[in-house]
Parts: C-alpha cells; structure tokens; sequence
C-alpha cells in the first residue's frame, strides 16, 4: 500500500494529474478508484505487438490482455520455429509481466539484471525469449 500510495501521491504533485482519473481504465471494481496493488499492476508497457527484427519497435501501455497473451505466444511459436531446442512453456500473467521486464531490460543500454528464483520457475526459458524478441544473440 506503501508503493501505491507513493505513486499516487507523486503522480499528482508531479505531474498535476488526478491518479484515479488517469488509470481508471485499471479499476477492476468499479467504483472509480485504484485501492490496491494489484489493480495497479495491470499497468503494463511494453513492445511486444511489434514484429521481430524492426529497429523502430514502439513501446506502448498494453490495455489489451487477450491480445498480450496472443502476442506472447505468438513470440514463442516464433522462437520455437527456429530454436535448436523448443521450449514447452504455459505463459500465465506472472510469466507474461516478467518476459516484458526482461525484454524491457535487454533492451536498454548495458541493461543486466538478476533474477531469483527456484529450479524450474522459467528464469532461463524467459531470459531466451526475451533475448529473441529483442534480436539479442545467445551464446
């Protein structure tokens, strides 16, 4: 609450904008305001509708979850199609939301990051997808 709070309050001072008006297309209940994290973390960005291999990719808010997912599994069966070793993954909401921060980081300018996690939680298969959508080598 702490984080959202935050958000909130900077938002406002800021950028002069009311929070509640500006991601209402967020609010899951309906009553016009944004009270939990987990409504705020429906705000995803990201330039995964863009095909592979453009320079110019325009990295957008993504407000469309059945389009997102079709995406991300577009962007698999495409690493699939040239992949020497073909991944079997289910692409459920977390998943998705990591594969566009890993794809967000691989993108930027020396962008690293570490990521925790237990044996067979998809670390690696995301950080090779994310890879290939961002036209990244691995070796």
């Amino acid at each position: 609450m702490w984080m959202l709070e935050t958000i909130q309050e900077t938002t406002r001072t800021a950028f002069g904008v009311n929070f509640d008006l500006l991601f209402k297309h967020l609010d899951k209940t309906g009553n016009g305001k944004i009270e939990s994290f987990d409504e705020f973390r429906g705000n995803l960005f990201g330039d995964i509708f863009s095909p592979f291999g453009i320079s110019e990719r325009p990295y957008e808010e993504i407000m469309d979850k059945t389009k997102l997912i079709k995406a991300a599994e577009d962007a698999l069966n495409q690493y699939n199609d040239v992949a020497d070793n073909p991944m079997n993954l289910v692409l459920f909401n977390f998943a998705i939301e990591h594969l566009l921060r890993i794809s967000r980081i691989l993108k930027q300018d020396g962008g690293h990051a570490l990521l925790v996690g237990v044996g067979g939680s998809g670390r690696q298969s995301l950080s090779r997808l994310s890879a290939r959508m961002a036209d990244i080598e691995l070796f």
